[in-house]
């Protein structure tokens, strides 16, 4: 901690998205092209190049860090790398897609978790459909907004079902819709839909459990 600043300014966050974008179109220049061993070999070159230029710094999570060193401004840069590393929403997070989630109103006022995204042909399972594993994490990332829903503090999956009602198309724009059915002590209930040009391709059921933190 000693050697990192409490607080992350916006120039050090925007480099960090602008580099997890251009990883993310060398993922997807692989998965299309069909390179000679020499373009390979050319590439591997800069590939350990920026390995090397990025050894020397390693980032601490949140967990990993004493709780005497954190204070409100460590705490907002912590809050703010765990979101931009998260697996499906991370825009510093080169795997993420990354899905982009907010909270609307519905017509009749209930609140809506709704998360946008396009799926290329790396997440690819069936001609031209969606991996239907990577779908399931989706929807447990999108319905896990119902957390926040239902008073917020930490709750873990336990358990999650999924109809596929239709092929779900990579290469166009997605949209989830997940809303909280009930919260009961430490019982979180939602559901959640895919939809792809207007079409339910996809639903969900969730079930998080509160649990007790150290």
């Amino acid at each position: 901690m000693k050697d990192r600043p409490t607080k992350m300014s916006e120039n050090e966050r925007e480099t960090g998205i602008r580099l997890a974008d251009r990883v993310r179109d060398l993922l997807l220049k692989i998965h299309k092209s069909a390179p000679t061993s020499e373009m390979m070999e050319k590439a591997i070159t800069h590939v350990d190049a920026a390995n090397e230029s990025l050894e020397e710094s390693v980032r601490l999570r949140w967990y990993e860090i004493d709780e005497k060193e954190i204070d409100d401004l460590t705490k907002e840069r912590l809050t703010i790398e765990a979101r931009d590393n998260s697996l499906f929403r991370g825009e510093r997070n080169p795997l993420a897609p990354p899905i982009r989630v907010r909270i609307e109103k519905d017509d009749t006022g209930q609140e809506v978790i709704v998360g946008e995204l396009e799926i290329n042909r790396c997440r690819e399972g069936p001609k031209g459909r969606v991996h239907g594993g990577f779908l399931a994490g989706l929807f447990d990332d999108v319905l896990s907004g119902a957390v926040r829903l239902a008073g917020g503090g930490p709750a873990v999956t336990g358990k999650l079902d999924i109809r596929y009602r239709k092929a779900t198309p990579i290469d166009q724009k997605l949209r989830f819709e997940a809303h909280l059915e009930n919260s009961t002590g430490r019982r979180i209930k939602a559901k959640a839909k895919c939809l792809a040009n207007g079409v339910v391709t996809a639903e969900a059921e969730a079930l998080f459990i509160r649990i007790k933190t150290d």
